[in-house]
């Protein structure tokens, strides 16, 4: 015990010494941990984000038991999807090891009190909560029974939507609302901290499944797909429920087609898409923070060289070499201690920021806060960070000579030439680490610059566009085109501040779903090829502003009683016309057969993101597509987008526009409007986020780089003023000491940059998903961002140098 308090009162004498030391160097201690706090505060903010998305929990319970299946596909392993049939014969087969649940998502319109609107519902199996180990925060799931035809209609709902469309009304228990047109009796609301986040649209809205998805499907093995969710039991390994659902699985689909399932937890699932991205900026923080340790860790260098004499004395007079290794141990840890605090601030600065960036990009988003794990986190870095900086210095301290100290007399010294040549290489490494990051940031910044002047082949400005939707049930007897589509666009066009409108069923950039289908081989073309078939309004093109080829878009004299016509894309006429003459030829297409005839081509447009190049598709005109066209049902039974080109600023006139859709159809759900120019903004998000986050911590990285190049230069200046005065005294000019200074750090820093541009090239492939339009060993790059940092760098060698040139020789002289 006296043992123990004999070291914290020893403990306790170090923090009070290296508080006084400190104290006596206050930009010394300002400096360094504002430094320190960039980078802790840094990798504090990145781990925040990485925590919460890849490590975190689910809120479900044992959540490392639930498992998706995957099905090999073109693109890698796929999401899979099962019939009711086929997922009851997993129950029966799987009933001792697992337990499988299984659900069905879509969009519907939901008669809340606040209004109609679009909503993602989830129907689910009775099941289903119960083996995510969650239950609503009030209320009840759903019972067996309620999947009988005859039972009443029920729901469940998120909390967000209770506090969206009820206005967290806590007497909403046994209330009714209108999805779909029908009525169902609300009966339990979900936590708020639960989502269900197997589809990406977050569920609003749950219902039992029943008449409309299961009954059906019972007599269809291949109809009405859900996503089956697997729970296994304790100490069941997932390979045994592998074999077991593979049996079943072989039973409902032809040999040929059968392909090997392969359960994967269902969090390594939500995140497989975000984690190599995640990895890479955490290598990026934690450069920052090497970056800032290294930059710490050689200014300490050169206060030891200048406390040589102190350290001398203190050894003489009975410290032991430990006890100096821990008094400079705990100034080290006081100046990190320091910098964490700083870092954490910098940290929730950070977290606010990207929170608001990645709120719609990253699965789990909800996750990102402060918790045990981070505050854990940022003791341990704490202690690393001290010790990282911090050790080198202090062994030096410790192991120097009484005799060398005391030889020194009262001098300012910069060190020996070991110590100078480890302060050296420290900042070698800290420019090529920067050079590193520079270089990724340079990338980005190019990729952007792509992105934004990619010919989109539209027209972004005045330009709005929303989603709208019917119930399934109102239109079941009635053209839904000529009763509910067309009188809704002619009471946008009469809106005098409205220049044109139209409707289709995609538009770029915006929308959820589009329908591949066949077309037939015929005179033009050698097989049948697979092209994406829109339905369109007349003068589609015209308000977005799209180019023709060749012939004509829709026009009035499109009717259901004229010749079919269609209209294609330049990418469909090069692919299967070989770049010749499409107009006049007939196109037949569909699953039930149809057949339309070319009458213009449209420019190339970017339908699904900015950075994806164009792919064959037509389109047909929607006053033609009557009751009996097949493709009636599949385009425009449902859902529409609506493309509005203004007069006035766009978001101006989203309230007047959303007021007379809402007078023209009650009826319909209006989605959330947007100006293309968002839509552009939201398609390049990936590469936005990237962009940003590479190019803040290359900004810090030059930041701390070049203030540590300035600080560390300017004190060894100072501890260099008599070697300098003796220069001077020997007739060294002012000149000659300022390139003596700039020629040293030349020298340094062109080493760091050779090695920083060797360590871009091989670091890049990280980024190599993210880029546009520029090559990871982009020259025009790899040129300016070392340049940028050379230049920085010897402006901010410039003042220590200048300040060695005015030493006084005479003064300088008369300290010795």
């Amino acid at each position: 015990m006296n043992h123990v308090f004999g070291w914290m009162r020893g403990f306790c004498e170090d923090v009070r010494f290296s508080m006084r030391q400190l104290h006596r160097a206050p930009g010394y201690a300002v400096f360094t941990v504002l430094v320190l706090a960039l980078g802790i505060g840094t990798v504090t903010a990145m781990f925040t984000i990485s925590y919460g998305v890849l490590l975190k929990p689910l809120p479900f319970r044992a959540d490392r038991h639930l498992f998706e299946a995957l099905e090999p596909g073109t693109k890698g392993e796929e999401n899979f999807d099962a019939s009711y049939a086929e997922i009851t014969q997993w129950q029966q087969a799987t009933k001792n090891s697992a337990d499988v649940g299984f659900a069905w998502g879509g969009v519907n319109i939901l008669d809340a009190p606040a209004g109609a609107e679009l909503v993602s519902e989830v129907a689910a199996s009775p099941n289903l909560f119960s083996l995510l180990g969650v239950q609503p925060m009030t209320g009840r799931g759903f019972s067996a029974s309620e999947q009988i035809t005859d039972h009443p209609d029920v729901v469940v709902l998120s909390y967000t939507m209770w506090q969206r469309g009820f206005g967290g009304d806590r007497n909403v228990l046994g209330k009714t609302v209108h999805i779909g047109g029908v009525q169902h009796t609300i009966i339990g609301i979900m936590p708020r901290s639960f989502e269900y986040p197997v589809y990406e649209d977050r569920a609003e809205v749950w219902v039992p499944l029943g008449r409309n998805t299961l009954t059906p499907a019972a007599n269809d093995p291949y109809g009405s797909p859900f996503k089956p969710l697997v729970r296994l039991h304790a100490g069941v390994l997932p390979e045994a429920v592998e074999a077991e659902i593979a049996n079943v699985h072989a039973q409902f689909v032809k040999r040929d087609e059968q392909k090997k399932l392969h359960l994967v937890r269902l969090r390594d699932l939500l995140v497989r898409d975000v984690q190599p991205a995640l990895f890479a900026l955490e290598i990026a923080a934690s450069v920052v923070w090497l970056i800032a340790c290294s930059n710490v860790a050689g200014l300490l260098l050169a206060r030891v060289a200048a406390r040589r004499t102190e350290i001398a004395v203190r050894a003489a007079l009975g410290a032991g070499r430990w006890r100096i290794l821990a008094q400079f141990l705990t100034e080290s840890l006081l100046l990190s201690a320091a910098g964490a605090a700083g870092g954490l601030g910098l940290s929730m600065l950070m977290l606010r920021v990207f929170r608001h960036m990645l709120g719609n990009m990253l699965p789990l988003a909800q996750n990102i806060e402060m918790n045990w794990a981070v505050w854990l986190c940022l003791v341990a870095l704490t202690l690393v960070t001290a010790l990282a900086f911090g050790t080198v210095p202090a062994l030096l301290a410790a192991w120097t000579g009484t005799r060398a100290g005391l030889q020194s007399g009262g001098r300012k010294q910069a060190g020996n030439r070991g110590q100078n040549r480890l302060r050296s290489v420290l900042l070698v490494g800290e420019v090529a680490l920067s050079i590193a990051l520079l270089i990724g940031a340079g990338l980005m910044m190019r990729t952007m610059y792509a992105l934004r002047h990619v010919p989109l082949g539209f027209r972004t400005d005045h330009l709005l566009l929303t989603s709208l939707t019917v119930p399934s049930d109102l239109y079941k007897n009635q053209d839904v085109g000529v009763n509910a589509w067309q009188p809704l666009l002619d009471a946008v066009q009469r809106n005098p501040g409205v220049k044109g409108a139209a409707l289709s069923t995609v538009m770029p950039l915006k929308h959820p779903i589009e329908l591949l289908t066949i077309v037939y081989k015929t005179d033009w073309t050698q097989d049948n090829v697979d092209a994406v078939v829109r339905a369109a309004s007349p003068g589609l093109m015209e308000v977005l502003g799209v180019r023709m080829r060749s012939g004509r878009f829709f026009n009035e004299g499109d009717t259901v009683t004229s010749l079919p016509v269609t209209v294609v894309n330049r990418v469909f006429v090069n692919r299967y016309l070989g770049g010749g003459v499409a107009l006049g030829k007939q196109i037949r297409f569909g699953r039930t057969p149809m057949t339309a005839m070319i009458v213009g081509v449209i420019d190339d447009i970017h339908q699904d993101a900015v950075s994806a190049a164009s792919t064959p598709e037509f389109y047909v005109c929607i006053p033609q597509v009557a009751r009996d066209n097949p493709l009636y049902r599949a385009l425009l039974s449902r859902y529409m987008e609506l493309a509005v080109r203004t007069e006035v600023r766009p978001d101006a006139m989203i309230g007047e526009l959303r007021r007379e859709i809402a007078e023209a159809n009650p009826h319909l759900a209006i989605g959330d409007f947007s100006t293309m120019e968002a839509a552009v903004e939201d398609s390049i998000g990936a590469q936005k986020l990237a962009a940003g986050v590479v190019e803040v911590f290359g900004g810090l990285a030059l930041l701390i780089t070049v203030v540590g190049l300035y600080g560390l230069l300017s004190y060894l200046v100072e501890q260099r003023t008599q070697e300098i005065g003796i220069r001077m005294a020997l007739g060294a000019d002012r000149f000659a000491v300022v390139g003596m200074v700039m020629r040293q750090t030349l020298a340094l820093m062109g080493t760091g940059v050779a090695i920083g541009v060797a360590l871009a090239l091989w670091s890049n492939r990280l980024l190599q998903g993210f880029l546009y339009g520029v090559s990871p060993s982009d020259p025009w790059t790899m040129g300016l961002a070392p340049l940028g940092l050379v230049v920085c760098g010897l402006i901010a060698a410039l003042v220590p140098a200048r300040r060695a040139a005015s030493v006084n020789p005479v003064e300088a002289l008369r300290t010795e």
